[in-house]
Parts: C-alpha cells; structure tokens; sequence
C-alpha cells in the first residue's frame, strides 16, 4: 500500500519528493481524482517528478500509484456507507437501517437538482387544485404532506387510495390542477396510470420517487428522487418523508403573508377550540358532582 511504502523510505526523500509524500499521506482524498499535473501544481514542483515519485515507490508509473489511492478512498466509503452484516440482533439491525436512512439523505442531498426543485415549487404555487396520492405505505405520507399544504391554506386534496375514487377524480380534471403521485417503489401501477392519465388530459404532474427506475418517474412531468433503499424487506420511507417536509418548507417560505395568515387562523381556531371544550368539560363536571350530591 503507498502510505506504508512512503513511511518506509520517508526519511530518505528529497525535499520535492517529501512534499509529493506529504500531500498524498494528508489529501490523499483529493489526490485520488487529480492528474500528474495537477499533484504537480498542488506541491510546487515538476510533473515529471510526480512520476518519478511514483516509481520511487515501486509503481510502474503515476496511473499505478493513484489507482492505489482511489482504493484506499473506496475503503473509506465502504466503511461509512456499507452498514455491517452479519450480527441480526435487534440493535444491530436498528443500527444497520439508521446507516442506510443517513446514506439515503446523503444521496439524496449529493443530487438533488436545484432547478428541478424550483420548477416543482412554481407548479404546486401555480396550482388551482392540487392533488396527492400514492399507494401502500406512500398514501399515509401523501396525507401528510396533504396536511401540510393545508396548514399553508393551499388547495390541497388527498386522492383516495381506492379505484373508483381515483376514476371518478381523473374524470373531472380541470385547468390548473396538479397532482403529484408518490412512488415509495417500483411496485405503483395505480400511480404511475393516473399521472399519465391526467397529464394526457392537461394537468401537470409531479412525481416523488424511490429511485429513476420507479414507473412514476417515467410518466411524471417533473421528478425529484427520495431514495427508499433499505436493508430489510420494507423499503425505507425516511428520504420521502424528508422530501416532503422539505417541500412543505419551501411553500412556506415562498407564500409568505397568506401563509403567515392561515397559520394565525388556525392558531386562532385552535385556541377557541380549546377554551370551549374546557368550558364543556368543566360543565361536565359540574352536573356529575351535582348528581352526586342528590343521590
């Protein structure tokens, strides 16, 4: 390996080779992907010498050297991002889906397409009516984030996760609608038929997907992926729920005023709501304690 080979004959290097060394030893992460030239420019001295460097250490050239950097890299991200096997006692495999949840978000967080968002916020912005559905556990998470819009005075509706429901839904699109389908996994027939349905008819359409590979992603007009790999059967509905949440943020932002509105309205409702039911409940008491006091 080249960090053993460079401990090996470290005090005998000239001073250039020393700076090649120590670069490799401390940036060996950022190595991994620079040319000879590069390496050169980074610790000030001739390309050339970066290769002999290389054959110094017993490579037969640069490419040989970094190939043995770029592994020692992938060592690195298979200790952080490859959850252990093996032990499937409960905490372990707790451990082993926490690991893979962190690695979704890091994924997701790595490529998610900033212009892509922005498209998908102007879309639920600049919808009339707004539509959400998905299928299985990814309905449960459509009501949410249905919730969510709500909250933020949004023309939000939860599609119902039964057939007919949907049907006569798509049979009565009109302008402006948007729905956005969740697809959790590779297995939503329903939502990816419905997408096309109402895009073919003239609604816009978004999809929130486990992965590219997921039929929503092929039929919706706008695609932001949440990854739902999972170290079990289940798929993991961590990224999605995180997706959502952070969409819901954006709407909140981006409303402004009316959001701030419908917030002090339903704070307003609320609070209402809690001074008559404890107006109710202590009358309640009241006329049991009375029926006591006659017995």
């Amino acid at each position: 390996m080249y960090k053993d080979q460079i401990r090996t004959i470290y005090e005998h290097l000239s001073p250039g080779y020393r700076r090649i060394a120590d670069f490799l030893l401390t940036h060996y992460q950022d190595a991994a992907f620079m040319t000879a030239a590069e390496v050169a420019r980074a610790t000030s001295v001739d390309t050339a010498l970066v290769v002999r460097f290389a054959q110094r250490l017993g490579y037969p050239g640069y490419p040989e050297l970094i190939n043995d950097v770029q592994e020692d890299v992938k060592r690195d991200l298979r200790s952080v991002y490859e959850p252990p096997e093996g032990d499937d006692s409960p905490g372990q495999v707790l451990q082993r889906a926490l690991m893979q949840d962190r690695n979704n978000l890091a994924y997701m967080h790595l490529h998610l397409d900033g212009e892509a968002v922005d498209r998908v916020a102007e879309t639920l912005l600049g919808a009339s009516r707004l539509f959400v559905t998905g299928e299985s556990n990814a309905h449960y998470l459509a009501g949410a984030f249905v919730m969510r819009l709500l909250i933020l005075g949004m023309p939000a509706h939860l599609l119902p996760g039964e057939l007919a429901g949907q049907a006569a839904q798509t049979a009565a699109i009109r302008p402006g609608d948007v729905f956005v389908g969740l697809g959790l996994t590779d297995m939503t027939p329903g939502v990816s038929v419905m997408l096309k349905v109402v895009r073919n008819a003239g609604a816009k359409t978004i999809g929130i997907v486990g992965s590219l590979a997921d039929p929503v992603a092929a039929v919706a007009e706008h695609v932001l992926v949440a990854p739902a790999q999972t170290v079990g059967i289940m798929p993991s509905w961590t990224a999605m729920a995180a997706m959502l949440h952070g969409l819901s943020q954006v709407m909140a932002i981006r409303r402004g005023e009316p959001t701030a509105d419908w917030v002090l309205g339903a704070n307003h409702y609320l609070s209402v709501y809690s001074e008559t039911l404890r107006k109710h409940l202590t009358g309640l008491r009241g006329t049991t304690k009375s029926t006591s006091i006659k017995e």
